[in-house]
């Protein structure tokens, strides 16, 4: 804030101390006058100067991760650094970023506070995918004979072993409703909550054991 006393006043005998310009804050000017005699009294004026001004703050660009290993998360994500300005000073900056980022969307928001207690804020989005694949043990091998009467088999194939860092969504194979007479690939898909699959194979083999039947012609 600038005052300059005017000429007139000077030439009347009235002076003060107010600074070219006043820093936020309260500022006493004293006033002087003084008479054609050399008399002087003084009062003061007091000046008060706020800072209404708000920082400004931009926030580091968007960041996508992968989870880490093992994990439906991720840690230690590097955010990068805001940038911040203002008239008077910049006191903090912070943001309410977890310590671990689960998958998807998280928006962290930023906030920087001036000397005078002054605030802004500004988002970034901070993205963590789940690309881990799940795993799976196709269940042992299986062999097995024709079912009594027919050229096929009915099977139980067993479970797979399946394991995955966000959790398995399903598992399902390719088998037929029942086996034919030799070897079948069975394959088994496992896939994960977020997409994600992994394959693995089951050999089934089927064999015939069951003998023909005949009855001979009658007698002759």
């Amino acid at each position: 804030l600038l005052v300059i006393p005017s000429s007139s006043a000077e030439e009347d005998g009235i002076t003060n101390n107010a600074p070219e310009t006043f820093p936020v804050g309260v500022t006493t000017v004293i006033w002087t006058v003084t008479d054609a005699s050399g008399n002087t009294a003084t009062a003061s004026q007091t000046v008060t100067v706020s800072d209404d001004e708000d920082p400004t703050i931009t926030a580091p660009e968007a960041v996508t991760v992968s989870a880490d290993a093992g994990a439906c998360e991720a840690t230690d994500v590097t955010l990068g650094d805001p940038e911040t300005a203002d008239n008077c000073g910049v006191e903090s900056t912070v943001n309410d970023a977890p310590a671990t980022f689960p998958i998807g969307e998280t928006t962290v928001t930023w906030t920087v506070i001036d000397i005078y207690g002054n605030s802004s804020t500004a988002t970034q989005l901070v993205t963590v995918a789940d690309e881990e694949v799940p795993t799976i043990t196709a269940p042992t091998d299986v062999n097995t004979t024709t079912d009594a009467g027919s050229c096929e088999a009915t099977v139980d194939l067993g479970i797979p072993e399946t394991t995955d860092n966000c959790g398995v969504a399903s598992t399902e194979n390719d088998a037929p409703a029942t086996f034919s007479v030799g070897e079948t690939t069975v394959t088994w898909t496992v896939t994960d909550n977020y997409g994600n699959t992994a394959t693995a194979t089951q050999l089934v083999t089927v064999t015939d054991e069951e003998v023909p039947t005949i009855t001979a012609p009658a007698d002759v």
